[in-house]
């Protein structure tokens, strides 16, 4: 592993931080971040994510990132010995087996020094393949698990606590619900789904992340698609519009309940304490409701709108933001 050419200074909220001489080298025109694409003219969901974010991040912190993302194709590309992060978006990949040699391979960048960020490495079932990010769940997808257990038999992915220091390392706390200009008109979030966030959605700024640990440092870690928020066009704006999914009840939800046609599969969703959610979906469709470990019925419900989209941006940003900057500093 090549040792950094001299000391990498990284300022932070006005805070002088040394980023450790045992590191991989950083290039005079600024920290690359790699990008797994292992089919070059594969689908990309969202191709302009990173560069977007990337330069997000040169104007709202002292750090320097080269906003065009080293692309490689294997995990045995010798380039990836000399760059620090690996970003890689689970559902860009067209499968994730790998053989033995890209295996042994990526054991050796973890072992030293190399993070890895593997964006949509927590999906889950109820959700199928184009609804969006999971909710509530924290276990990594199927195929990531059957992957790293190749990779690091003798290690686990774990939860990442509401309090770790992950989600305070640059940006803390949710962003400010603070008037946003739309068209003629003045609006921030429902009171309804502002409660939400705060309380159950994002609280504290958090998400539903897990971690594997190697040599006593978070190394690897994986969330539910992330990338979606990151992307902007060449105009500034933000790309793709997003929607939030909010459970709420209703009036008589439960004695209603009982009299809805439902021919859908259920699914057993692990939540933070613990305890499980199920929850209803039709084939095909959006989920319906969930019942609760306390044996309250909520339903989904769907908000769309500008302001709505914007402040998700906001959010996705800030927390990848939070990861690229903790993977530098430890």
């Amino acid at each position: 592993m090549k040792k950094l050419i001299s000391t990498f200074v990284f300022l932070v909220c006005s805070t002088s931080l040394l980023w450790p001489e045992e590191r991989l080298e950083v290039k005079e025109s600024g920290i690359r971040i790699m990008q797994l694409m292992r089919t070059q003219n594969g689908i990309r969901r969202y191709p302009d994510a990173l560069p977007s974010l990337l330069k997000m991040m040169n104007e709202q912190t002292f750090a320097r990132f080269d906003t065009d993302p080293l692309y490689v194709s294997t995990l045995t590309d010798e380039r990836l010995l000399e760059n620090p992060i690996l970003y890689v978006n689970c559902d860009d990949q067209p499968n994730l087996e790998f053989p033995q040699e890209e295996r042994d391979a990526l054991r050796r960048y973890m072992e030293q020094g190399g993070f890895v960020y593997l964006d949509a490495g927590i999906k889950a079932s109820f959700l199928g393949s184009d609804l969006g990010h999971s909710y509530a769940a924290w276990e990594e997808r199927p195929e990531v698990k059957e992957w790293f257990a190749q990779v690091f038999p003798e290690k686990t992915f774990i939860p990442l606590p509401r309090n770790h220091d992950l989600f305070r390392t640059f940006f803390k706390g949710l962003p400010k619900n603070d008037y946003l200009k739309i068209e003629q008109n003045q609006k921030r979030l429902p009171d309804t789904v502002l409660k939400f966030v705060e309380q159950e959605k994002w609280p504290q700024g958090t998400y539903s992340f897990v971690g594997m640990k190697v040599k006593g440092r978070l190394a690897c870690v994986a969330s539910p698609i992330c990338a979606m928020g990151w992307g902007k066009d060449e105009f500034g704006a933000w790309i793709p519009p997003i929607s939030f999914r909010i459970r709420e009840s209703a009036e008589n939800f439960d004695q209603n309940l009982k009299l809805a046609s439902f021919s859908g599969g259920t699914f057993e969703v692990t939540r933070e304490d613990g305890l499980k959610d199920v929850i209803y979906s039709e084939p095909g469709q959006r989920p319906l409701w969930v019942q609760e470990p306390t044996g309250r019925w909520r339903i989904f419900k769907y908000y769309s709108g500008e302001e709505i989209s914007n402040y998700a941006h906001a959010f996705y940003s800030r927390l990848g933001m939070n990861v690229f900057l903790y993977a530098l500093l430890n």
